[in-house]
């Protein structure tokens, strides 16, 4: 939690997960999906000088302007991994007035260093996705709105829904992809 408080992120104690939101497991192919599937994308070349103030400043332009969240209200979910060798699940999270998701938050659990995103997030009405993503020379930062209209992540839903991602001992991901596409 730490290291969610140095990205400037506060989790919201209390928050219950409805049903119906798209697993983070399918979120996982949300980097294919293509422009025409409503997919807004602002890419930086890593050698950028000024990358991280850049970075930081397209995902929040990106982040409210999708409708993430909105800049009076700055809660929305964060695909995390509870514990290691646990499949990643939704917490809600709260941006708090001091914050650097692209540095410090990338530098722990949103990514595998600063400037080097991997996260997954999504509105609490489960209408818009933001997710970045780091390539070989650039990092990438979209938004997708009504996922659930993507043909690439419902594909990649029936591809989970069969079961065969289903780990012993964990709740069946198949269970919750399949309630997914058959809420939309």
């Amino acid at each position: 939690m730490k290291s969610l408080a140095a990205a400037g992120l506060r989790i919201v104690d209390g928050w219950t997960e409805p049903g119906g939101l798209i697993p983070p497991i399918v979120t996982v192919q949300a980097p294919s999906c293509p422009p025409e599937e409503g997919r807004v994308e602002a890419m930086l070349d890593v050698l950028e000088p000024r990358l991280l103030e850049k970075a930081n400043a397209d995902w929040y332009r990106l982040s409210v302007e999708g409708g993430l969240f909105s800049e009076t209200n700055r809660r929305f979910l964060l695909a995390l991994r509870p514990e290691e060798n646990r499949p990643h699940r939704w917490f809600c999270v709260e941006l708090q007035s001091e914050w650097d998701i692209m540095g410090k938050g990338a530098a722990g659990p949103l990514g595998s260093a600063p400037c080097r995103p991997e996260f997954r997030m999504l509105s609490l009405d489960g209408n818009v996705l933001c997710f970045a993503t780091t390539w070989e020379h650039d990092i990438s930062t979209s938004v997708l709105t009504t996922p659930h209209r993507s043909q690439v992540l419902r594909r990649w839903a029936e591809a989970v829904a069969d079961g065969a991602m289903d780990e012993p001992d964990e709740s069946p991901v198949s269970l919750a992809a399949r309630r997914w596409l058959d809420s939309h």
